[in-house]
C-alpha cells in the first residue's frame, strides 16, 4: 500500500501539532511534514513532492487561499485541504481547487 506524503501548514503552533499529530495517526498517511507559513511551505514544495496540502486559511504574508491559487497552477499539484476556523470560506476554498474543508477544533474522525 502507498502511503500519502503531507504538508500541515499553520501559523500557530498547538494547531500545527495536533493536525500533524492526527495525520501521522492515519494509515494512508506515511510522512508529515510542517510548515509555520507559505513561504516555508514554498520552500518545502520545491524540494519534493506532496500528495496533500492541509492549509490554515488566515496566516501573516500570504495566506492558505492565496497559496492555494500558487499550489493550483502546479503541474501536478497536491490535494489542498483547508483546517480552518472560518466557516464562511468554503465555496472561496472549493473555487480554488480544495478536496475538503476542515473546520477547527479538529476532530479525530474528520
Amino acid at each position: 500500500m502507498t502511503t500519502l506524503i503531507v504538508l500541515a501548514v499553520d501559523d500557530e503552533a498547538p494547531a500545527r501539532d495536533e493536525l500533524a499529530f492526527l495525520l501521522g495517526e492515519h494509515p494512508a498517511v506515511g510522512q508529515v511534514q510542517t510548515a509555520a507559513d507559505a513561504t516555508e511551505a514554498l520552500r518545502a514544495l520545491a524540494e519534493r513532492r506532496f500528495d496533500a496540502a492541509f492549509l490554515d486559511i488566515s496566516m501573516p504574508g500570504l495566506s492558505g487561499m492565496e497559496l492555494a491559487a500558487v499550489l493550483s497552477r502546479y503541474v501536478e499539484p497536491p490535494a489542498i485541504v483547508f483546517v480552518t476556523a472560518h466557516d464562511d470560506r468554503a465555496l472561496q476554498a472549493y473555487e480554488v481547487g480544495a478536496v475538503d474543508y476542515i473546520l477547527k477544533p479538529l476532530r479525530e474522525e474528520r
